[in-house]
Order: structure tokens, then C-alpha cells, then sequence
């Protein structure tokens, strides 16, 4: 029972933390910068798959249900939103992280870096796929636009990528630590 209501208000502080680098926005062009890549990592790292998406799932329905907390609102009219299609993509990529992490490093003694590194970068990827993906569905078939694949990777990828690339490299950098940090509190 303990352990449930820890598990609970973790995945709960994860969600806050999602709910701030979500609202932490810089408004450019179609798609802002946030830092909820950076959280999104980081709930990986550090809660490990079940917990990871536990966090992110509670994040998406809470802006779904209608509570303003993606970077331009919430309610079920934000899958309208060119952006949305990164946040689902942020709930599988929060669950490969941690499954990868707790694959790499099942005792928590300390992940490496670069393996911290090739595990971001491969939930980054999922989080574009998602992304790119549905911004190209929604722009070309939903709203009704024409728009080449190509226009969608300078929209929705491309400005991204050096940002992406640095929160994977920073979070990665941390997740050693970090990890070895909190293992009495997320035991193997």
C-alpha cells in the first residue's frame, strides 16, 4: 500500500514537472520550444518504464480532459493543435527510455553516458515519428492544406533537432548521477 501512494505521488511530481516545461514556452512558428523533451527524458531515466508512462499518460489526460496544461492550453479540441502529435510520441518515448535505461543499468549502479545518450536519442526519434507524422496528417488531411512532407520536416523537425540534440546530451550527462541518487527510492 505504501509503496503504491509513493508510486502514485511520484508519477504525479513527474506530471507537475511535464505541466512546467510544457508551460516554459518560447512561441515560434507552428511548433514552440519547451522543455517538456528534457522532462520527457528525464522521466525515463529516472522512473523507468511503468512509472515513465504512468506520468506522461496522467499528463496527456489531464490536458485532455480539458485542465490547461500543454503549451497552448488543453481540452479535447487540442488534437486540432499541430503540436499534439508530439505528446503521445512523448508518452511511448518516456515508456522506451525507461525500458532501455533499466535494460542498460537493472541496479541502478549508474548508467553510462553515451548509453544515456543512444537511449534519448532513440525515444527522440519515436517522438518525431509521432510528431512529423501527424502533423503531416492533420495539415494534409484533416485541415484540408497541401503541404509536401518536406514543408512538415522544415515545420516541425528540422528547427528542433540542435534543442532536442541538447536536452538529450544534458539529460544524459545528469542520468549517471541521478540514477545512482535515487536508487533507495526506485529499487531494481
Amino acid at each position: 500500500m505504501r509503496k503504491n501512494l509513493f508510486n502514485l505521488a511520484i508519477c504525479a511530481i513527474f506530471s507537475g514537472l511535464a505541466v512546467i516545461g510544457g508551460k516554459l514556452v518560447i512561441p515560434v512558428g507552428t511548433i514552440p520550444f519547451t522543455l517538456q523533451t528534457a522532462v520527457c527524458f528525464l522521466t525515463g531515466l529516472l522512473l523507468g518504464s511503468r512509472r515513465a508512462l504512468t506520468a506522461q499518460g496522467l499528463y496527456l489526460f489531464m490536458g485532455l480532459a480539458g485542465l490547461p496544461v500543454f503549451a497552448a492550453g488543453g481540452g479535447p479540441a487540442y488534437i486540432l493543435q499541430p503540436s499534439f502529435g508530439y505528446l503521445p510520441g512523448m508518452l511511448l518515448a518516456a515508456g522506451l527510455i525507461g525500458c532501455l535505461a533499466d535494460r542498460a543499468d537493472p541496479q541502478r549502479n549508474g548508467l553510462k553516458r553515451l548509453t544515456a545518450l543512444a537511449i534519448n536519442l532513440a525515444g527522440l526519434v519515436v517522438i518525431y515519428l509521432c510528431g512529423v507524422a501527424y502533423l503531416y496528417v492533420l495539415k494534409n488531411i484533416v485541415s484540408g492544406d497541401t503541404i509536401s512532407f518536406v514543408r512538415v520536416l522544415q515545420i516541425g523537425l528540422i528547427p528542433y533537432l540542435g534543442t532536442d540534440a541538447l536536452y538529450a546530451l544534458l539529460t544524459a550527462s545528469a542520468a549517471p548521477h541521478l540514477r545512482r541518487a535515487t536508487r533507495r527510492f526506485f529499487p531494481a
